[in-house]
C-alpha cells in the first residue's frame, strides 16, 4: 500500500506539473509567423524597374513602376490592387529626357477624394546632374493626367529630386532636395510645398540650408502637423538622421533635431535615407548608418526607433540587421498599430529582401526573408505596403532574370499571430 500510495502521489505531483508548464506556456506573449510569401505577377514588361506602392483613397494599395520602350523611352505605370491580385495596368507619362535612377524613382500618392499625383525627374540640361521635379495630377482616377507641374521655383541646371510626396487628405505635403545652392559651392538645401487637387503651390519654404547630397526623404503627416525626416549634414561631415516639424496652415518649420546621436562621419553621400510610417503623434523611423558607436564592426546597421511629436534623441533604438546590411530602409504601419521594417541584407554575393515585425514597447520579431535580388545598386529599395481589414502585407522589389534583365516582382506576405 505505501508503494501504490507513493505512485498516486507521484502521478498527482507530474500532472500538476505538466498542468503548470503548459498554463505558463499559453500565456507566453503571442509571436508574429510571416507564413511562406505567395509570389503575385504583376503586368510588367521585361526590363521593368523601380516599383513603388501607396494607398487609394479607400486604403486598397497601388503600385507603380519604369517601364522601358524598345527605343529607349521611359514609361511610368500603374496597378490597382483587387481581388487578390493586380488590375491590367495604366500609363501615367513618358519621356525621352529624364533622370531616371535606382535610388531617386517615381512615386505616387492619393487624396481622399481620390485625386492621383505622380512624379518623375526631368532634365533641366545636358548636364547628367542637372534635373528637376515634375508632378501631374489626375481626377478620374488615373484616365488622364495634368500638364506637368514643377513644385520648386528655382529652375537653374542643379540636382532637385528625393521628392517625398505625401497625402494631407486635401493636398499634397512636398519635400525634396534642392541643389540651386551648389552652384555657389553651398550644400544641398531641403524645402517644402504644398500642393493641392487644383495644382496650386503654397509659398516654398527652407527646412534646413545643409542637408546630405542624395539621401531619400521621408515624411509623416497629420491634420495640423508634418513631420520630415532626412539625412543632415554639418560642418564636420556628420551625416546622421534629423526630422523636422511643420504646421500645415503656414508650412513655418520648427528647428531640426537628429533622430539619433549615431556620430557618423561620412565624406561623401551613402544613398541611404530614413523610412518613416504612423502619424505625427506616433510614429517608428529607420535608417541605414555606419557608425562606429552603432556598428563597430564596421559593417554598417539598420536601425529602428518609435517616437512622437516631442523631440527626444534618447529613445530607445533597436538594431535589427543580420550583421552585414545594404540598408536601403522601407517601414510600414500594420492596422493593429505596428510595424513592418524591411532592408536589404547581403549573403554570398546576394541581398536578401529582409523583414522584422515590431510592436512598440517591445523588442523587435525574428528576421525574415522573403525574396532575393541582386547585390548591386541596380536592385534599388524594395517596398512594402499592408492591406487593409487583413493580416496580410505586399512587398515590391526588382528582381532579374537569368539574361540580368530587370523585372518588377511582388509577393503577399501573411504576418499573423499564432
Amino acid at each position: 500500500m505505501l508503494r501504490g500510495f507513493s505512485f498516486v502521489k507521484f502521478a498527482i505531483w507530474i500532472s500538476l506539473v505538466i498542468w503548470f508548464v503548459s498554463g505558463w506556456i499559453t500565456t507566453e506573449p503571442k509571436r508574429v509567423s510571416m507564413r511562406t510569401p505567395v509570389s503575385v505577377q504583376i503586368p510588367c514588361e521585361p526590363g521593368a524597374a523601380l516599383p513603388s506602392l501607396t494607398v487609394d483613397e479607400k486604403g486598397q494599395p497601388l503600385i507603380s513602376w519604369v517601364d522601358r520602350t524598345s527605343d529607349g523611352v521611359a514609361v511610368i505605370r500603374f496597378s490597382r490592387w483587387e481581388n487578390q491580385g493586380w488590375s491590367a495596368p495604366k500609363e501615367v507619362v513618358r519621356g525621352d529626357t529624364w533622370f531616371v535612377n535606382w535610388a531617386d524613382f517615381p512615386t505616387m500618392s492619393v487624396l481622399n477624394d481620390g485625386t492621383m499625383a505622380v512624379h518623375w525627374l526631368d532634365k533641366i540640361s545636358s548636364d547628367t546632374y542637372a534635373y528637376g521635379i515634375k508632378i501631374s495630377l489626375s481626377g478620374d482616377r488615373g484616365e488622364s493626367w495634368s500638364p506637368a507641374i514643377i513644385p520648386h521655383t528655382d529652375r537653374s541646371p542643379s540636382e532637385h529630386g528625393f521628392l517625398s510626396m505625401k497625402s494631407l487628405g486635401d493636398r499634397f505635403h512636398l519635400a525634396w532636395l534642392d541643389g540651386r545652392e551648389t552652384l555657389n559651392g553651398k550644400p544641398m538645401t531641403l524645402r517644402s510645398r504644398f500642393l493641392d487637387r487644383s495644382g496650386a503651390l503654397s509659398e516654398e519654404v527652407l527646412l534646413d540650408d545643409s542637408v546630405c547630397d542624395c539621401c531619400p526623404v521621408d515624411a509623416v503627416v497629420g491634420a495640423d502637423q508634418a513631420l520630415t525626416f532626412y539625412r543632415d549634414r554639418d560642418y564636420m561631415e556628420v551625416r546622421d538622421i534629423a526630422w523636422i516639424r511643420q504646421g500645415v496652415t503656414d508650412g513655418d518649420p520648427d528647428n531640426a533635431a537628429l533622430l539619433h546621436g549615431d556620430g557618423w562621419v561620412q565624406p561623401g553621400c551613402p544613398v541611404n535615407g530614413p523610412a518613416v510610417a504612423g502619424d505625427p503623434q506616433s510614429w517608428a523611423a529607420a535608417w541605414y548608418t555606419e557608425s562606429d558607436s552603432m556598428a563597430p564592426e564596421g559593417e554598417g546597421a539598420v536601425l529602428l526607433r518609435g517616437g512622437g511629436l516631442e523631440s527626444d534623441s534618447s529613445a530607445p533604438v533597436h538594431r535589427i540587421d543580420a550583421g552585414k546590411p545594404l540598408g536601403r530602409v522601407d517601414l510600414c504601419e500594420l492596422p493593429n498599430g505596428d510595424y513592418l521594417v524591411s532592408w536589404l541584407e547581403q549573403r554570398e554575393g546576394r541581398a536578401q529582401v529582409s523583414l522584422r515585425y515590431w510592436k512598440p514597447g517591445s523588442k523587435p520579431g525574428v528576421r525574415w526573408v522573403v525574396a532575393e535580388t541582386s547585390a548591386g545598386r541596380k536592385s534599388g529599395f524594395p517596398k512594402i505596403m499592408p492591406i487593409p481589414e487583413s493580416s496580410q502585407a505586399l512587398v515590391a522589389f526588382t528582381a532579374f532574370d537569368e539574361e540580368n534583365r530587370s523585372r518588377v516582382e511582388t509577393v503577399l506576405i501573411d504576418y499573423r499571430s499564432r
